[in-house]
């Protein structure tokens, strides 16, 4: 995984051992939990929620449009 931007910056180099250690240890860690599929009950969460999102989302562009009123 190459570094990003902000660490490229900073003079870090791709063989940064903290940087290896870290990304082994996440991924020693992680790595399994990734690969399990996302239960549904959670995607029902993040879904469901979406049309309340996109009422918020149409009403604050539109009240951004409207010239305020003082």
């Amino acid at each position: 995984m190459p570094l990003g931007p902000a660490r490229r910056n900073q003079g870090f180099s791709e063989a940064d051992p903290f940087d290896l250690w870290l990304r082994r240890s996440l991924h020693q860690s992680w790595d399994g939990a990734l690969d399990e599929p996302v239960p549904d009950d959670l995607l029902r969460l993040f879904s469901d929620g979406r049309g309340d999102r996109e009422a918020l989302r149409t009403r604050w562009l539109r009240a951004e449009k409207e010239p305020r009123q003082e």
